[in-house]
């Protein structure tokens, strides 16, 4: 685990070290999301829908299942 000093610009804009960004893929438009606990604050990299289809399938599903599934993940899309 590393430790990073990050600091804060006038308009509350996080400034991270160039190591940090490197070791993250942090890339302009990349999303985190924030967990406050405390006074911590956690910042974990949000997958994208090309992360998630480059993991190893955990089960084995059918046709009608894998339907279900999309048209759940498209509302939750749309209701973003």
């Amino acid at each position: 685990m590393a430790e990073y000093l990050i600091k804060v610009g006038k308009k509350g804009e996080l400034y991270t070290p160039k190591k940090m960004r490197m070791k993250m893929h942090m890339n302009p438009g990349t999303e985190f999301v924030a967990v406050v606990k405390g006074d911590e604050l956690l910042l974990k990299r949000r997958k994208t829908i090309s992360d998630i289809l480059d993991e190893d399938a955990l089960t084995i599903v059918s046709q009608m299942e894998l339907k279900k599934e999309r048209s759940l993940l498209e509302k939750k899309l749309m209701d973003r």
